[in-house]
């Protein structure tokens, strides 16, 4: 009887996502705003220093309806030295350094951003959460909590054990034709492919600081496709079937959404006598121009964002070589957007209204940019999220494109530009930047 009260919930929940209608929630009463206009909190809000305008925000914009008291993404860029981070604002041009907090910042990997937090990862594969505003840390379960990996003694080598992951993965034992690689055993990772490669993007629920339970998604590489599931009060990850992969995700109103490398959206749901999660289709599948690029790995990038009115829309990033005069080959990118309407279909767009698109490792974010001038309405401002292959050009040497780490693709034109702001240095960038939108609890 619960599990037939738990479908029958889950599909209004779908319901409603097709008309394009949040569910009514129960929220606290907000803190009465200060009796200041809204352009003179903005104007108190542009005056202070990087930590005091984060701080300033988190006391108002949870009452005053002010866009500009609001966060906007800052743009986290590699340095030099380890013991600081650099932060740079688009909306304002204005940068920051910061103390890098020891030890989830220092010698660590950025695998992604979310709700103001960074997920990074050492070089045992050990993931961290990190608040690079305030310095406040936790420690997420290991990749042994999983259960399909080989026991080792040490963490420099990861070994996946195909069958019991694949079993989960499509929700039949073997065989697996739907796999790529079924007939192996095992697929090893070392500890660094484990992080420039296996770990894709880390989602929070919620803010680790607060009080009561948060939970993580954490997306794999295509490869592997599955997701993984752990939360405050279930430190271990749980495995999750998901026969198409998810390519990207985001967590809004109380649920995990994803976005499938086919084209699915699904609404993610935990049951809360054994923890795990299961996911529930929400709009029809997406129909996506691509192909198979070398390897098998996908010749495009989705990404799953949220519009205001609760409208869920889909980024893809299309990567390509273009040629210059002299024929050498430069890399460049075109974007397409596609909303799902109140009819339920999804319709392609290039006018997205005055909003802008934040992309990337980071959670992808739909930011107004009324009151903002230096953010482009109706541009996709992106970064390089493939840590693998980043590695591997910054090695070799031969990556010559200034667009590839950070750029601004616009919709109503379908130019692309870099940041002119960050200099000169965008094609040196490594590890590539990443959005994030600061936060003090």
């Amino acid at each position: 009887m619960g599990r037939n009260k738990g479908a029958a919930g889950r599909r209004k929940k779908a319901a409603a996502v097709r008309k394009g209608n949040a569910p009514k929630v129960t929220a606290e009463a907000p803190r009465p705003c200060p009796s200041l206009s809204p352009d003179l909190l903005a104007n108190i809000h542009d005056r202070l220093r990087f930590l005091d305008r984060v701080a300033f925000a988190a006391v108002f914009a949870s009452s005053c309806d002010n866009d500009l008291l609001k966060p906007e993404p800052w743009l986290l860029l590699p340095c030099d030295k380890p013991e600081t981070v650099q932060l740079f604002s688009i909306a304002d041009r204005r940068g920051a350094t910061v103390p890098a907090p020891e030890p989830a910042l220092r010698d660590h990997l950025i695998v992604s951003s979310s709700r103001g937090w960074l997920a990074t990862a050492d070089d045992r594969g050990q993931i961290y959460l990190v608040n690079p505003s305030t310095g406040e840390q936790h420690e997420l379960p290991h990749m042994s909590t999983m259960g399909v990996f080989l026991p080792r003694t040490n963490c420099h080598y990861f070994s996946l054990l195909n069958e019991p992951y694949l079993t989960i993965r499509y929700g039949h034992g073997p065989p697996f034709h739907e796999h790529w690689d079924a007939h192996a055993k095992t697929s090893t990772y070392t500890a660094d492919q484990m992080r420039m490669w296996f770990y894709r993007k880390v989602v929070l629920s919620s803010s680790p600081s607060r009080p009561g339970s948060y939970a993580v998604m954490l997306i794999t590489e295509w490869r592997t496709g599955a997701p993984v599931f752990a939360s405050a009060d279930d430190p271990v990850w749980r495995l999750a079937p998901s026969p198409d992969g998810v390519e990207d995700a985001i967590h809004h109103d109380g649920q995990f959404y994803s976005v499938s490398y086919t084209g699915v959206v699904e609404a993610w749901e935990r049951d809360a006598d054994s923890g795990a999660y299961t996911s529930t289709p929400v709009a029809p599948r997406l129909a996506v121009e691509e192909y198979k690029g070398e390897g098998g790995a996908p010749s495009c990038r989705k990404y799953l964002a949220v519009a205001p009115g609760w409208r869920l829309m889909v980024v893809i990033k299309y990567p390509e070589v273009v040629k210059e005069r002299y024929g050498s080959d430069k890399w460049s990118c075109s974007f397409k957007v596609h909303v799902l309407g109140d009819d339920g279909h999804w319709k392609e767009t290039s006018d997205i209204g005055e909003l802008a698109l934040f992309v990337g490792v980071n959670t992808s974010l739909c930011v107004p940019t009324t009151g903002r001038p230096q953010i482009k309405a109706c541009c996709i401002y992106y970064t390089d999220d493939e840590l693998g292959p980043a590695e591997l050009r910054k090695d070799s040497g031969r990556d010559n494109s200034d667009l590839r780490a950070v750029g601004v693709y616009s919709l109503k034109d379908g130019t692309v530009k870099n940041i002119k702001a960050l200099g000169k240095e965008q094609r040196s960038f490594y590890p590539p930047p990443a959005w994030i939108t600061p936060s003090i609890p």
